[in-house]
């Protein structure tokens, strides 16, 4: 998330330009900061974790490594020591990593990044081109491959690799479950900046940018991975839409335009109008940004979310508040609350956030994290998150619900394991993933307060989400 964000500021200022805006003299230090902060989740291996320095993951490690090179090309100061280590654990990976069937797409995105860094074995990429080209499972993981092969001059090669790229993507009619962050809509972004960034398939760049629009007019969300991508590649396609001619109510624009517009503007008789002068035709999209009046209602869509609590020693509370009603607590109560996911389709990277009416407080978190649960006996078997943040005013969980493949695993690079039920995630009978977390809390505020919905969202599909209901809980003072 923090590479996602902070990647399209590294351009934000040139695409800004090609549309009319003024350069944001604060973004070259939030990317300062992005980076610093990625450095903080490095191991000593010199891979990253997603969360901190522990459990790598190596497309993400090649993932921050192409963003610590973007920005290092850029003039950002990044850590000389730091970055080599980084770079010295993908070449690591690379010379160890054993043959696969299916996958790769760490495998090919290591190979980008060394390429970019002028340390990709030439023989192993080639070997990869040659042989084992339909084994990459993914648009983008070819893309990388070829757009490797074209940085260290073999074209040839790098062509026929990228136009099976091309061919894959075009030919998938499915957008299914990926444990590498991804898309069709990200690969097809991702595919438009690598052409462009290193002059392959030029001809096809009208039909990726194709795609994009229909795989965007699809989503009703987008991740920080498709949005970060889609601003690479407008980035990239900056100099083929400097033609483009429209009047925006009334007033002649020249290229692509973005406007901002008060609920007044667009409220004003007769409304604005966009006009197209070219020979091209145009997309438009509008984003509508706002806060609801009223608590949105309860929605499952491809999970259910159910929250309930419990007293210590494990007697069921009905405590109504937690799903659209009223409830009442006396101050000092102490109650376990146990938050569950379940989802129909299995895999996911799921963030779990249960926000907490504001007389409530989380109280003793190692009682669970740390799986000291003598006192709380009947909670044996809860799976720890990958991820959990107790604050203040919420309890934050994270989960990763891909099983380890079997025998092929790359997660870290010297080979597989068995199939294993991943960290957070059980088997069900009546759903593919299920999902548990739970923790203590106690009231300590009386007064009457809105009990916040708790929701779950697919960090990187999230037209995936659901959420509770919100309720009322009131907080009793002592007698």
């Amino acid at each position: 998330q923090t590479v996602s964000r902070a990647l399209p500021l590294v351009y934000a200022n040139a695409v800004a330009a090609s549309i009319g805006l003024g350069p944001d003299k604060a973004l070259k230090e939030r990317v300062q900061v992005a980076i610093d902060r990625v450095f903080s989740m490095q191991d000593s291996s010199g891979a990253f974790g997603i969360w901190g320095p522990s459990n790598a993951d190596l497309w993400l490690t090649a993932y921050v490594t192409d963003f610590l090179t973007r920005t290092k090309d850029a003039g950002f100061d990044v850590p000389t020591l730091a970055f080599t280590n980084a770079v010295d654990r993908l070449q690591n990976f690379i010379s160890y990593a054993q043959d696969f069937e299916k996958g790769g797409e760490d495998r090919a995105y290591a190979l980008y990044v060394l390429a970019r860094n002028g340390r990709a074995p030439i023989g192993e990429l080639r070997y990869y081109a040659d042989t084992r080209i339909e084994r990459f499972s993914t648009p983008l993981a070819k893309a990388h491959l070829g757009a490797a092969l074209a940085m260290l001059g073999d074209k040839e090669r790098a062509e026929r690799v990228f136009k099976a790229a091309v061919a894959d993507l075009e030919g998938s009619s499915s957008d299914a479950m990926r444990d590498d962050f991804g898309s069709k809509l990200r690969d097809s972004a991702a595919l438009v900046t690598l052409a462009s960034e290193t002059s392959l398939a030029k001809d096809a760049a009208p039909r990726l940018v194709d795609v994009i629009a229909k795989a965007y007019a699809a989503r009703s969300h987008t991740s920080t991975q498709e949005q970060a991508w889609m601003l690479l590649a407008a980035n990239a396609l900056t100099s083929e839409t400097a033609n483009m001619k429209l009047r925006f109510d009334g007033a002649p624009v020249q290229g692509p335009m973005l406007r901002p517009l008060t609920p007044a503007q667009i409220s004003k008789s007769g409304g604005l109008a966009i006009v197209n002068d070219g020979d091209a035709a145009v997309d438009v999209v509008v984003s509508v940004i706002g806060a609801a009046l009223t608590p949105e209602p309860a929605i499952a869509k491809g999970f259910t979310i159910t929250r309930s609590y419990y007293t210590m020693d494990g007697k069921e509370v009905q405590l109504a508040s937690a799903n659209g009603g009223t409830a009442m607590l006396a101050q000092n109560d102490r109650l376990v609350a146990v938050v569950k996911v379940e989802s129909k389709e299995a895999g996911g990277r799921v963030l779990l956030v249960d926000r907490l009416p504001s007389g409530l407080e989380i109280e003793n978190p190692r009682l669970v994290t740390s799986g000291d649960v003598k006192t709380l006996g009947w909670l044996e078997g809860t799976v720890t998150p990958e991820h959990a943040e107790f604050r203040d005013d919420r309890f934050v969980a994270a989960f990763n619900l891909f099983a380890k493949k079997s025998g092929n695993s790359e997660s870290d690079g010297e080979g597989g394991g068995e199939e294993t039920t991943p960290p957070g995630a059980t088997a069900d009978a009546g759903a593919k993933s299920t999902a548990t977390a739970a923790y203590i809390v106690r009231a300590v505020t009386p007064g009457k307060f809105v009990h916040p919905a708790a929701t779950v969202e697919d960090m990187y599909r999230p037209e995936r989400y659901a959420r509770t209901a919100a309720g009322t809980l009131t907080i009793g003072g002592k007698e």
